[in-house]
């Protein structure tokens, strides 16, 4: 089945924060973290370029970690625009060129706009969960 590119980065974000959602049934913080990060990883992006943004993120671990991670992944092994470091996103903006940065940027940009409009769905309080 082929399906484009923004199919492909939509069902993978779903999948991935159902995925977040179900591991932390029932813990309304981590969820509205998730919830809050995710929406604030794009304007991040925006403001201090990719690179920043990740950094940050991997720093400060627990929920940011988990964004940063879910972003890795899309860059590095789904949609792989860092093909030579598979294992890590933060490797691939320090040693691509500034083609392959920009491109993963704007990657970036579009793959978190999914994630984001999942994490409103399904990081609800479990009494109000959406199946």
């Amino acid at each position: 089945m082929n399906q484009t590119i923004e199919q492909q980065r939509a069902k993978y974000a779903l999948e991935k924060v159902k995925e977040f959602a179900e591991k932390y049934k029932g813990d309304k913080k981590t969820k509205e973290e998730y919830k809050s990060y995710a929406s604030q990883l794009p304007v991040m992006i925006c403001q201090n370029g990719l690179g920043q943004a990740s950094a940050f993120y991997f720093s400060k671990g627990g929920t940011h970690k988990e964004l940063y991670m879910l972003l890795s992944d899309w860059l590095c092994k789904e949609n792989p625009i860092y093909i030579d470091h598979k294992e890590n996103l933060l490797e691939g903006i320090t040693q691509s060129n500034q083609q392959v940065y920009r491109l993963a940027q704007a990657e970036a940009q579009a793959f978190m706009q999914w994630v984001v409009k999942f994490a409103k769905v399904y990081m609800v309080d479990d009494k109000e969960d959406k199946k």
